[in-house]
């Protein structure tokens, strides 16, 4: 039953979100919604900002977690985009709000997580020897990359496909992440 009402709160709170601002939205609102008190909502969330989070994070973890071996960074880049962009008026709403920080930590877990993922399988497959560290330091280097493109698209009010958008980006980034995987085995092996 508790995951049923959390479920029901967090839906109304998107079907709130895609019609007013977040700053517009009280727990008042959400409650009258899906029909509980504000007390249930307190249960199980501390505030909106709780919830909200929630939401983002939960979206990022099926974005990661439906990556498959062999994938290509772009098919996995895609399903992220494809979220924001269904879901448009949400993301603006809360982008636009003094809680653009949500939105920025969303894309920058999902970057990172889809990165070190991606970045691992990769390594394995060219059966190379690459360093947790720099690993780690080359997934930092795509998630800042992809997450400054996909703010600069949302700025500029999402007008491309993420189809698109995606083929820009890899015509820049094709061959650059086996390099970066080689130059840095090579390194582990002069060592």
């Amino acid at each position: 039953m508790s995951e049923l009402t959390k479920r029901a709160i967090q839906e109304s709170f998107k079907k709130l979100l895609s019609n007013q601002p977040l700053d517009k939205i009280t727990v008042k609102n959400i409650t009258d919604d899906c029909g509980v008190n504000r007390n249930t909502f307190y249960y199980h969330y501390s505030d909106i900002y709780q919830l909200l989070e929630e939401i983002f994070l939960a979206e990022a973890q099926k974005s990661v977690d439906e990556m498959v071996i062999g994938q290509s960074w772009e098919e996995g880049l895609k399903r992220g985009l494809c979220f924001v962009k269904e879901n448009k008026k949400l993301i603006y709403h809360v982008y636009n709000s003094l809680h653009r920080e949500t939105i920025e930590r969303y894309l920058y877990s999902v970057s990172l997580d889809f990165a070190n993922k991606f970045i691992g399988n990769a390594s394995k497959q060219l059966k190379l020897d690459v360093s947790d560290e720099d690993k780690k330091f080359i997934a930092s280097f795509y998630k800042y990359a992809i997450v400054g493109i996909v703010l600069d698209w949302l700025e500029g009010g999402m007008k491309s496909e993420p189809d698109d958008l995606i083929a820009k980006m890899s015509s820049l980034l094709t061959g650059t992440l086996r390099t970066a995987l080689e130059n840095a085995s090579k390194k582990e092996t002069q060592i």
